[in-house]
């Protein structure tokens, strides 16, 4: 029986424990690493070294299974190999939200996404809207929703770049939640409290807000056009965004997915609504949607192994016609 959308709301229960988790050590020390060095001349260089695709044209799938090899220091729930993740998440969207191969649920109310008190928080224009539509008709310009569960079996990707062959970043500039750097820093970050952010060097300098900016962006430029935390979301949009088939609307959720202060915040207070632009508003429900995938996949039931490599080789030829692209 397929799950209720009430019955995915938001409770993170054991689940995102950044208080006591028993891999708390190497959690704070990625967050306290990010929170220190993510300047805006640190990800400005990433962006463009990156965006360059210069690691060579591989098939999709083979960097896929290198996964195997890949694990994320800042998940507080499990330390396993970012493969299994993958077949998680997209079993998870499969499971929640999917009617069939191609179309999304009509039963899945965009309100039973949010907890309450965040709910009753948003803006008046966008709750009403949410609440007179469903996921589906919210997005009733999509037709085949058949890319859903493939983004998200590939939206951890990015974090290859942990590997030689991508570059050997260190933990703290691939994988945790995403935030915008030259902006000041949120509360609704994890470890806020802890004030790692104040060591940034570009803490004093962008720690400013006013009627009509919020850092050095202008309000309300939209997320596009801000720059954030150099990590693996922005690598496999990049990849895809160049190489792939994919909706406009799936490579926002490879974007955006860890951006947590906004979507789904730690301390249940949205962050960073003053950058927010229409777009950004009318797709927090999809983003909302995919969370739900994202995290609460974190279990052990899936089909057996070959069932599922062939199930998502076939998604990938479709949304990557040509296979071979560039990294």
């Amino acid at each position: 029986m397929q799950p209720t959308a009430t019955e995915c709301r938001d409770d993170f229960g054991e689940l995102r424990n950044y208080t006591d988790s028993k891999f708390q050590d190497r959690v704070e020390r990625t967050y306290r690493e990010m929170q220190t060095n993510q300047t805006l001349t640190f990800v400005t260089k990433n962006k463009l070294k990156y965006a360059q695709l210069a690691h060579g044209k591989m098939d999709a799938y083979q960097v896929f299974k290198l996964l195997e090899q890949v694990h994320d220091e800042s998940d507080p729930d499990n330390d396993l190999p970012q493969i299994v993740h993958a077949y998680q998440s997209a079993e998870s969207i499969v499971e929640f939200a999917m009617l069939n191969e191609t179309e999304l649920r009509d039963d899945l109310s965009i309100k039973a996404l949010f907890k309450e008190a965040v709910w009753n928080d948003l803006p008046q224009k966008w709750r009403e809207l949410y609440e007179k539509n469903t996921l589906k008709s919210l997005y009733s310009h999509i037709t085949d929703w058949s890319w859903f569960p493939l983004v998200g079996f590939i939206h951890d990707l990015g974090k290859v770049m942990l590997l030689p062959h991508f570059g050997s970043l260190q933990q703290w500039a691939v994988v945790g939640d995403t935030y915008p750097v030259a902006a000041p820093f949120a509360a609704s970050n994890v470890f806020y409290a802890n004030g790692y952010y104040t060591n940034c060097p570009d803490y004093k300098t962008y720690n400013t807000s006013s009627e009509t900016s919020f850092g050095k962006y202008p309000r309300n430029c939209g997320f596009d056009n801000v720059d954030m935390t150099w990590g693996h979301d922005e690598y496999i949009y990049d990849v895809m965004q160049q190489g792939s088939i994919i909706c406009p609307e799936g490579l926002y959720l490879l974007r955006y997915h860890s951006f947590y202060p906004w979507h789904t915040p730690q301390n249940g207070v949205m962050a960073y609504t003053e950058l927010a632009s229409d777009f950004d508003w009318l797709m927090l429900p999809l983003l909302k949607a995919f969370q739900k995938a994202d995290l609460y996949s974190k279990t052990p039931n899936l089909p057996a192994q070959d069932i599922l490599e062939a199930k998502y080789h076939k998604l990938l030829d479709l949304c990557i016609p040509n296979k071979q692209i560039n990294w």
